[in-house]
């Protein structure tokens, strides 16, 4: 028995009645191309479970189906989606899973699997495994609606550049889980189309499946147009902010007119000026200059200006 053959059988989670369930953790090890000699598995899509950031989808081949699924999480801190996949090679008689490192969709599945003997059935197996990936979705979504509603109280209370920051931030993360939600919907109504025996009994679960991922992106649209307000909120509340400092400058500006033009007048190069040589000649102008300030401020309280 060579290393590969070891490598394969390691991988064997379990053999029933004539089905057998393989999962694969090192996707770049001898034990993948062992299965893909085994079960005739296409050589591109070996080349896709080794590869990174796939696309969910769905590939028919002679003997069996590949299924390309994405997880997403949501970290709070950085206000970011990530997304990771894992993939199925799915025939009548084998299930095999396929995810770089540790899963913990497999370790979900894999009690079930143990305490029922009908989980040993290709359909069933998928079906458990999508419906736990979708389910948490609306936990992420959760995540992002509670970001949303900390945005909405500091654009209340103090718009800012890092604001501002955050709303495009969490923006880019809707449309990257829009994205994601958007194959898996495509994949589940692929799934609902097929006519193979082993899947169609599915079809009720896979339909639920379904109305869990159109929920999710729902929300999503949802979300999007409670943020597109936010968003109008912050550029509204920072005009505003500008707007009240320019009049307050503005305010300054014209206060200090009636001091620039008495000054100005009183500083031309001139040997002979009226009330130049006047001893209380700066005490009159100090006096007119401030006289002026205060009609002008009293009138632009008037006016409600102020």
């Amino acid at each position: 028995m060579n290393a590969a053959t070891l490598a394969m059988d390691g991988c064997l989670v379990a053999e029933r009645s004539g089905f057998v369930w393989y999962h694969v953790e090192d996707v770049h090890g001898p034990a993948l191309d062992e299965l893909a000699a085994k079960f005739g598995l296409h050589e591109l899509s070996i080349e896709d479970c080794r590869s990174e950031r796939q696309r969910a989808k769905v590939e028919e081949f002679d003997r069996h189906l590949f299924v390309i699924a994405n997880n997403v999480h949501f970290e709070a801190e950085k206000e970011e989606c990530f997304f990771g996949e894992i993939d199925f090679f799915v025939g009548k008689d084998f299930f095999i899973s396929v995810h770089d490192g540790p899963s913990k969709s497999y370790r979900a599945v894999r009690p079930k699997f143990d305490k029922d003997p009908k989980m040993a059935h290709p359909g069933r197996l998928l079906e458990a495994f999508l419906d736990w990936l979708v389910d948490q979705y609306l936990p992420v979504l959760d995540g992002i609606e509670e970001r949303i509603e900390a945005l909405e109280e500091k654009v209340v209370g103090q718009p800012s550049p890092k604001v501002l920051a955050e709303i495009f931030t969490l923006r880019r993360a809707l449309i990257n889980f829009r994205r994601v939600a958007t194959s898996m919907r495509e994949v589940v109504h692929n799934l609902l189309t097929r006519t193979e025996p082993w899947l169609k009994s599915r079809h009720a679960y896979f339909r639920d499946i379904y109305d869990h991922v159109i929920r999710a992106l729902d929300f999503v649209e949802t979300y999007r147009d409670i943020l597109n307000g936010v968003l109008d909120v912050h550029l509204t509340a920072a005009a505003n902010r500008t707007n009240e400092i320019m009049r307050v400058l503005t305010v300054f500006a014209t206060l200090a007119t009636p001091f620039l033009m008495i000054t100005g007048f009183f500083g031309m190069n001139f040997e002979r000026l009226p009330w130049l040589s006047e001893p209380l000649g700066a005490v009159w102008a100090t006096v007119v200059m401030l006289g002026m300030s205060a009609a002008m401020l009293w009138y632009f309280y008037r006016k409600g200006w102020l």
